[in-house]
């Protein structure tokens, strides 16, 4: 018998530090941010848990918002950003006046490695943080198969499960396509037949 799983996924507000490369940094969520969570939620009227990047930008809300339904939550490091290394949390100027050119030739090409595999900023490979999302997705579908499920979590995570569920190419154009601003919510439901999962983009106004 086919089961469905319901998954809102949630950026999360604004939060401090509006100007760096976040990354794995754990800047504070700000009143603002809270609050356009808070807004961007409000049409969730059933939840069975919350899990959550481990980074204080989600995990404050989240966990607000599972005191507050009373259900589950699940701190998981595996839904935190990608860690830009030696340039996480750095401001624009900053990486200009350290790195320089190398900045924007790692945008045209964020899949490319040094010669030793690492990549240019010494923090994760695009191809490192794409597997991660990859089996974090599995393991939350096999965890919570039928159940509806609150994930708050990060613009680059949410672009990087999309490009994985509809099997975007590896290049960077997929990253300037996606417009995901503070607080985006998008519903993915998930179809599993017993064979296969079958995910499927629901736009809004989502219905319970």
């Amino acid at each position: 018998m086919a089961t469905i799983t319901q998954i809102d996924i949630l950026r999360h507000g604004l939060p401090e530090g509006d100007n760096c490369l976040r990354g794995h940094t754990d800047f504070a969520l700000t009143e603002q941010g809270f609050n356009q969570m808070r807004q961007s939620v409000e049409g969730i009227t059933t939840l069975d848990t919350v899990v959550t990047s481990s980074l204080q930008r989600c995990a404050v809300f989240a966990q607000y918002i599972a005191e507050s339904l009373q259900i589950p939550i699940q701190h998981c490091d595996e839904w935190k950003e990608m860690d830009f290394g030696e340039w996480d949390g750095l401001t624009h100027q900053q990486l200009i006046a350290r790195v320089g050119k190398d900045v924007d030739a790692y945008w045209y090409d964020p899949w490319q490695e040094c010669d030793d595999g690492t990549a240019l900023h010494k923090g994760e490979t695009l191809a490192q943080f794409d597997n991660r999302i990859n089996e974090a997705w599995l393991q939350l579908l096999q965890q919570y198969q039928g159940q509806k499920v609150l994930l708050v979590t990060h613009s680059g995570v949410m672009r990087q499960l999309l490009r994985l569920l509809f099997e975007m190419p590896q290049n960077t154009v997929y990253l300037h396509r996606i417009n995901l601003p503070y607080a985006a919510r998008i519903r993915l439901t998930v179809y599993h037949d017993g064979n296969q999962d079958w995910p499927q983009l629901q736009w809004p106004p989502y219905s319970d």
